[in-house]
């Protein structure tokens, strides 16, 4: 079996309470972009990539960081050139190659999340060929079903869907003054009323904080029994982590969502600058890289959640001993769909696994052409 073709399909974006709603991000602290986060990254994007094999098998994989219009130009003028030919079976060293070829202007961002988009094509590939499930192929079940909680502000929704634990989206950073401080406690608390004295609270900051605003949070939180607190500051920060960790020991401290590779994973562990690692499937590498990743953090005894939703997060964690949970961001609550057909959804709480090949997703044509978009993911 030999890699025939290679190419992303760019896709839109819909709008939704993730990016026009007020919800603390990095550019907080201008005015002119607090109130929602579209005034400031433009039009976004993801990308579905196709790799074709001369036996007719195609396997799909899904680039993340919102810039999905780069995947094509990146793939077009380099990455495809390193793949056709190839066999597909051969993910460990294709992956070593993509990397090395495009260090000199990648390492990190764009260009790693479209080398995620394609490790996860080459992996669905891998299944189908195989006729088995990804996770069976990377590690097999390690849960029969996985536990997921909820992100987003619509609480009384999601326990209506049967979420029991939630992950708030910190809607005021610094700039907002002791008002959005207060503001803050009181979502929190009214949030601790719905889901009563069982359901685990998260709060997802999106590196909208400094570290004496986060540790002041932080303190007045514990009244609530919050779990963690998520990605309070930059990711090339780790220090300032340990800072907001050592100062409240009692409250767990997150991160990883923009982070890449094991490389930068290393410093947050070696470091233990976080008291669990959220690398992101689409960001970070691929399954290949997860894995990888979630080796090393078992080493040091930490547990691994990963960012975002879909069917390869799903699998990475079905197959990995150490992750004990998977995130869903609510981004269908104002419209939009996977940006693949047959991404599977939680449901009272648990996401359950088929035994389709791959994946077990197929291409939306629809997306594709640009008749519609996909739910946002952030």
């Amino acid at each position: 079996m030999r890699i025939t073709a290679v190419r992303a399909y760019p896709i839109s974006m819909t709008s939704s309470w993730l990016n026009e709603a007020q919800v603390a991000n990095p550019m907080s602290i201008y005015p002119q972009y607090k109130a929602r986060r579209s005034s400031w990254y433009g039009p976004m994007t993801s990308a579905v990539v196709e790799v074709k094999t001369d036996n007719d098998i195609s396997g799909l994989g899904v680039v993340g960081c919102g810039r999905g219009r780069l995947a094509p130009v990146i793939i077009e003028d380099q990455l495809k050139n390193l793949l056709i030919g190839r066999d597909p079976f051969d993910i460990e060293l294709l992956w070593e190659q993509m990397f090395r070829a495009s260090q000199f202007y990648g390492r990190k961002g764009a260009v790693i999340a479209v080398i995620s988009g394609i490790d996860l094509a080459l992996w669905d590939i891998v299944g189908k060929a195989l006729g088995q499930p990804v996770y069976r192929l990377v590690g097999g079940k390690t849960k029969e079903k996985i536990p997921a909680y909820v992100t987003g502000n619509l609480t009384e929704r999601h326990l209506q869907e049967g979420f029991r634990h939630v992950n708030l989206a910190l809607p005021y950073a610094p700039a907002d003054g002791p008002e959005g401080f207060h503001k803050t406690l009181e979502m929190v608390e009214r949030t601790r009323t719905l889901v009563g004295p069982d359901g685990d609270i998260m709060l997802d900051c999106y590196m909208a904080l400094d570290v004496p605003y986060a540790i002041r949070l932080a303190k007045e939180l514990l009244a609530y029994k919050v779990l963690w607190m998520e990605e309070p500051v930059p990711p090339d920060l780790p220090d300032s982590y340990r800072q907001i960790k050592d100062a409240v020991p009692e409250m767990m401290i997150t991160g990883g969502e923009h982070e890449f590779t094991r490389y930068g994973f290393r410093d947050l562990i070696e470091k233990r600058a976080v008291d669990i690692l959220q690398p992101d499937i689409y960001r970070a590498g691929g399954m290949s890289e997860l894995k990888k990743i979630a080796a090393m953090a078992s080493a040091y005894g930490l547990p691994v959640v990963p960012h975002g939703v879909g069917a390869a997060t799903y699998h990475f964690v079905a197959s990995t001993s150490n992750c004990p949970r998977a995130e869903f961001v609510d981004i269908f609550a104002q419209g939009g769909r996977s940006i693949l057909r047959g991404e599977p959804e939680p449901k009272n709480g648990y996401v359950e696994l088929s035994d389709a090949p791959g994946f077990g997703y197929e291409i939306d044509e629809e997306l594709i052409s640009g008749k519609a978009s996909a739910a946002l993911i952030f």
